[in-house]
């Protein structure tokens, strides 16, 4: 064989060799329990050594024991990342409990696992968080998401402007609003918010901080931002509510460090109410201007203005 037909000999079985795919590894370890601890008296933290399949994650998978009950378990979910679970339990007692139970990695893997931990009496006063929320546009309904499991026997709020929403829990932390008839459905060239003020808690009681969120159910964004200062003694206001008018209430949103701002549709001048505390004003303003409202000692009942 010469030079040249070694070499192009040489260079296919190079490129045969690369193409050759590495043999595929099928990961077969199971996951471990690491860590379990009682975070308050009605939840437990397991720690696992890796990512759980939390799609199929149910709380028949625990059994928690001590010499004195079973404990129940009301529900599980991923807390920081998939590889921590929290379970909500009914209340604990200052004891020890015996926890059993399985659990799958996101291979399918099985673990099982039988630990103990000492139960708290101390109660949980960490507040519930909205994690994850419908927003923006082409979104046809609202859908909230908290941090932990929540009383789903209480829920007040508001949709603006008015829509008869029905909240249906989808399960003890997820939320979704559905109109009780199709004549209540969101019409596509409005911009439409979920107001929650003092009006959900969760299992032990805890509220959240005032939310607000707003979707539009058609896919073009709007294309104006008014926006304004709130003035109160030449003194910028920090927080506080902002209403919309058009006359009736039609946005709401927060102020905050001195201003707010909503998506409008058009340049024209609408009217804007803005309560902060015991203080209040009100201004029409534009989407062209530099706009200021200024508060005065007027106190007004957020509730009842949307009322």
């Amino acid at each position: 064989m010469n030079k040249s037909g070694f070499a192009i000999l040489t260079t296919l079985v190079i490129l045969s060799c690369a193409h050759k795919a590495p043999p595929l590894f099928k990961d077969r370890v199971k996951p471990k329990l690491q860590k379990i601890q009682s975070l308050n008296n009605r939840q437990v933290q397991f720690v696992f050594s890796e990512d759980i399949d939390t799609l199929g994650l149910t709380p028949d998978w625990f059994t928690i024991t001590s010499k004195e009950e079973t404990l129940g378990i009301i529900t599980i979910y991923p807390s920081l990342s998939a590889s921590e679970l929290v379970a909500v339990t009914e209340p604990q007692i200052k004891t020890e409990y015996d926890v059993t139970g399985w659990a799958f990695d996101t291979a399918q893997n099985k673990g099982t696992f039988s630990a103990s931990f000492i139960g708290s009496t101390t109660p949980d006063t960490i507040a519930p968080r909205i994690v994850d929320y419908s927003k923006g546009h082409n979104q046809h309904d609202f859908k909230i998401a908290f941090s932990e499991a929540m009383d789903t026997s209480f829920l007040e709020y508001y949709i603006i402007p008015k829509k008869n929403l029905t909240p249906v829990w989808l399960n003890l932390r997820v939320c979704r609003f559905t109109p009780e008839a199709p004549s209540e459905s969101l019409h596509y060239d409005t911009t439409y918010y979920l107001f929650i003020k003092n009006g959900v808690r969760d299992i032990s009681g805890n509220t959240p901080l005032p939310f607000i969120t707003s979707v539009t159910p058609d896919s073009i964004p709007p294309p104006f931002q008014l926006k304004a200062e709130v003035h109160l003694n030449d003194t910028i206001v920090k927080n506080g509510y902002a209403l919309l008018k058009k006359p009736h209430i039609a946005g709401i949103t927060f102020v905050k460090d001195g201003g707010f701002s909503f998506s409008v549709r058009d340049t024209g001048a609408y009217e804007v109410e803005v309560i902060s505390g015991e203080y209040s004003g009100s201004a029409r303003i534009r989407v062209d201007t530099t706009n200021i409202i200024n508060l005065e000692h007027k106190k007004k009942n957020l509730d009842n203005i949307i009322n």
